[in-house]
């Protein structure tokens, strides 16, 4: 998993593999570590709804807490 904040012009979300292929890709909020939320919105990816599922199941499998995430698929 790869986190970073957008700086325009230059880090974009691409930059962690360069425009290849990707299993899931959007945004997330967290403030001191701690999740607040995560939707699939992207521009350049076209993640679909089974990739968010998919990357949520990733999550849940490295034990982040869920509970009070804000989750939109879209």
């Amino acid at each position: 998993m790869h986190v970073a904040e957008k700086k325009k012009g230059k880090f974009q979300h691409s930059s962690f593999l360069a425009g290849g292929a990707t299993t899931a890709a959007g945004r997330l909020v967290a403030h001191d570590g701690v999740l607040e939320a995560i939707w699939p919105y992207n521009g350049h990816y076209h993640p679909t709804e089974e990739n968010f599922m998919e990357f949520i199941s990733f999550l849940e499998e490295h034990h982040v807490d869920l509970t009070n995430v804000k989750m939109c698929s879209r």
